[in-house]
């Protein structure tokens, strides 16, 4: 993977009208930020010293905070290493960013879990952390004990990375172009296109409306190429089948709401046969963030694989 284009700086939005919720400082989610990694972003460490090391990968939008009542749930018995990306929460300020700068990030953040403790980490993802924690788990194989995937995206390249081919990508880029705009200043259409989206993430309504300050936090938006490679194919960041290369436990957790069963039939075929009695995967009730929407189940079967992994 090639190195990030994207600048990190600070003070990115001089001279633009943001909305007074866009003036703010990302949430600074735990008290002190054990390491800030090369390329900007930031790495907490916090739960038991000496236990077996768990690395949370958050999605777009996402951060600290995405992972709160897992980090409550599993801090008595492991070390937790939770990851921010640059560009979210207290990590550093951004011009841009794109999956491939995102990759680096959290390959950083592995590669520092595995200088401290000398062992393999279990990697939590959700959404695009899910297909950082498997491009990694094919890349650096000795430092990941585990996959636990949390209604996550994945792409292998044979149709893209986003939901539209090439040509049609750039019709939908130009037609989205004015929101995209509206995000990267926090305008009004941003502010209501946002609160639809995460509300659509949720099946609990009073816990998205307890997760929606964190998520407010996160403006304006500093990657809006991420969300342009959504419409094709990511820039730096080579999709390939990784599928086929993945041998470590990995349990695929989804949530049910918008369809039933798995989004990703080829890759839930493709690692039950590659991966057998260490492939667990399962669709429960709830929305895209299923670990703030149903905290407790994906507790449950978080330590269970963590148990699992040994």
């Amino acid at each position: 993977m090639r190195q990030p284009r994207a600048s990190v700086r600070d003070g990115r939005h001089a001279g633009r009208k943001l909305s007074a919720a866009a003036k703010r400082r990302h949430v600074l989610e735990v008290d002190s930020v054990s390491r800030r990694l090369p390329g900007g972003a930031a790495l907490y460490e916090e739960g038991v010293a000496g236990g077996s090391p768990i690395l949370l990968l958050h999605g777009v939008g996402g951060g600290a905070w995405s992972w709160r009542p897992q980090r409550a749930a599993l801090a008595a018995s492991h070390r937790l290493y939770v990851w921010e990306a640059r560009g979210h929460g207290a990590a550093s300020r951004v011009d841009d960013a794109g999956l491939a700068d995102y990759y680096v990030d959290a390959r950083q953040a592995l590669d520092a879990v595995a200088a401290g403790t000398g062992r393999p980490a279990i990697l939590v993802g959700h959404s695009m952390g899910g297909l950082l924690a498997i491009a990694l788990a094919c890349d650096v194989p000795a430092s990941v004990r585990g996959l636990f995937l949390v209604d996550p995206v994945y792409a292998d390249g044979a149709a893209g990375y986003g939901h539209f081919g090439p040509a049609a990508g750039r019709v939908a880029q130009f037609l989205c172009a004015p929101v995209l705009q509206s995000i990267e200043r926090d305008g009004a259409m941003s502010r209501a296109i946002s609160r639809w989206m995460f509300a659509r993430a949720f099946a609990n309504r009073a816990r998205m409306e307890a997760a929606w300050p964190d998520q407010r936090a996160q403006v304006p938006l500093e990657y809006p190429r991420m969300l342009r490679e959504a419409f094709g194919r990511p820039e730096g960041f080579a999709l390939r089948n990784f599928a086929g290369e993945i041998s470590q436990p990995t349990f695929l957790l989804e949530g049910s709401l918008g369809g039933e069963g798995a989004r990703f039939p080829e890759l839930v075929a493709a690692l039950r046969e590659r991966l057998g009695p260490r492939f667990f995967s399962e669709t429960i009730g709830g929305g895209h963030y299923l670990q703030l929407d149903e905290p407790e189940a994906v507790n449950e079967r978080l330590a269970r694989f963590a148990r699992f992994c040994g």
